[in-house]
């Protein structure tokens, strides 16, 4: 038995995510990671805590739907490999 601890609240996801990616900009937008936060929300999907988890990863929720696993991987790559890098400061 092993222990995960993730959240499928909205505002801790955001939270993680931004932690786990501190030089990528990491906003609640559908530019950003609003899509993948919308599965958050519906538990469909949960991001772990990266303060326990490295690396920090997604994983199913209680709401996960087997036929839905396309759309939560082709949204959770584009979301990843598609958040902009912070400018570095002057």
């Amino acid at each position: 038995m092993s222990f995960q601890f993730a959240t499928c609240d909205r505002r801790f996801a955001l939270e993680f995510l931004q932690r786990e990616y501190p030089n990528r900009i990491i906003e609640d937008t559908p530019e950003s990671v609003g899509l993948l936060l919308d599965l958050v929300a519906q538990d469909l999907i949960r991001v772990q805590d990266p303060k326990f988890h490295q690396p920090c990863q997604i994983v199913p929720g209680n709401q996960w739907d087997e036929a839905r696993r396309g759309e939560v991987l082709s949204i959770c790559n584009a979301v990843l490999t598609n958040a902009k890098r912070k400018e570095p400061a002057a």
